[in-house]
């Protein structure tokens, strides 16, 4: 099903905008008992030529794709999940692959400078059900950060698995009312 959001009003959040139409179709139809809303939010800029903006063409800008997902029953409270899907990460030294468990069949040595070139896909859960800005946009500024480090010199990460808990760790301090899905990278 694809709506074209004329009777919804500005758009403020997707996860808003899934709410509404759960809300229209749990209301407006009796029979409907149970309503699953899916968007995705891909981030499109306007083609520039000579630094003037077109008119009419745009260009895919790979910086993930935020989706969400909503679901009500008719009586009840709606479950809203976000996430971040195909956001591209590289790190060209800092990761290492070391401190793992070894027996017989290991065959790699540890290294302490490795290039990690990851594909994120993070999903969250909302522990509670906010009716303000929801926080999607602090969800990837830490996962940028606690991917990266700082700046100037980056954060050494021993392992993909470190790496890993240290975005979890960084967004759950900012970001205590979300609950963990998928997290994968």
């Amino acid at each position: 099903l694809c709506l074209i959001p004329l009777n919804f009003g500005k758009i403020e959040t997707i996860e808003q905008f899934a709410l509404d139409i759960c809300n229209y179709f749990i209301s407006s139809y009796c029979h409907v008992v149970y309503v699953k809303a899916y968007i995705q939010e891909a981030p499109w800029r306007r083609v520039e030529q000579n630094g003037v903006p077109h008119a009419h063409s745009f260009i895919f800008v790979p910086e993930g794709i935020r989706f969400c997902e909503v679901e009500q029953c008719q009586d009840g409270c709606p479950l809203i999940s976000s996430g971040i899907k195909d956001l591209k990460l590289k790190k060209a030294t800092q990761s290492g692959f070391e401190g793992f468990h070894r027996d017989k069949y290991t065959t790699l040595p540890e290294t302490t400078d490795r290039v990690l070139s990851a594909e994120l896909f993070c999903k969250w859960c909302y522990d509670l059900y906010f009716h303000t800005i929801f926080l999607r946009d602090i969800v990837h500024e830490s996962v940028l950060e606690a991917f990266s480090g700082p700046p100037d010199c980056g954060e050494y990460s021993p392992s993909y698995q470190k790496t890993v808990n240290d975005i979890q760790m960084l967004i759950l301090a900012r970001v205590p009312q979300v609950s963990f899905s998928p997290f994968n990278i």
